[in-house]
């Protein structure tokens, strides 16, 4: 698009647009999409319906930094939105027809939510942002996962009496149990195998 793109970008306030998509639909929803925006929230890309059966009834999905929105006109009143913050998108399929695809949105609570009839191109461009932020939070959840697992375990360090009766002092954690329980947090990569090395090395070290 040029210098125009970059004209209609800035007048949307839409990160990407592509040749697919219809100006006039585009600037109909990018309006009512500002409209619920937060703060630092910015619109990604939108992919909207082609020309369907029932006549220029177009909803639309947008992906904006924080969240995906679901844009729904309706042919006689006005519209509705269903939003859902990344972190609690569990997986975004695409099926590709013939002349068109769907998107299905699976929530981390099971719901599924799906938009049918999505012009082709846009739905690849749309999908492409999703997975890309499913990646991001997929490793933010296995980083948070590691630092519970983390925590529960207790840590690393073996508990040694500072003085007085031995017998009274707090027991210390099995040395084979500690190894163990490192195995076990490589083995669903909760820990990388340096981390894992690391750790083994620690505990066989204080032994």
């Amino acid at each position: 698009m040029g210098e125009a793109g970059e004209s209609v970008r800035s007048e949307l306030g839409i990160e990407r647009i592509d040749e697919s998509q219809n100006l006039d639909v585009l600037r109909t929803i990018a309006k009512e999409v500002r409209s619920i925006l937060t703060p630092n929230e910015t619109i990604l890309y939108i992919a909207h319906q082609g020309w369907t059966v029932l006549g220029q009834k177009y909803d639309a999905v947008a992906a904006t930094n924080n969240r995906m929105i679901i844009f729904q006109r309706h042919r006689f009143r006005g519209f509705d939105f269903q939003d859902f913050l990344w972190e609690d998108v569990a997986n975004v399929e695409m099926r590709q027809d013939m002349l068109s695809s769907s998107l299905e949105c699976v929530l981390t609570n099971g719901e599924t939510y799906r938009t049918s009839n999505l012009v082709k191109d846009q739905a690849r461009a749309l999908y492409s942002i999703c997975q890309q932020k499913e990646q991001e939070w997929r490793e933010r959840r296995r980083v948070r996962k590691m630092e519970e697992e983390r925590a529960r375990a207790g840590g690393t360090q073996i508990a040694l009496p500072t003085g007085g009766d031995a017998a009274t002092a707090p027991a210390a954690e099995d040395p084979v149990a500690k190894l163990a329980k490192a195995k076990e947090m490589f083995e669903l990569e909760l820990i990388s195998e340096a981390e894992y090395e690391t750790l083994k090395a620690k505990i066989l070290q204080e032994i």
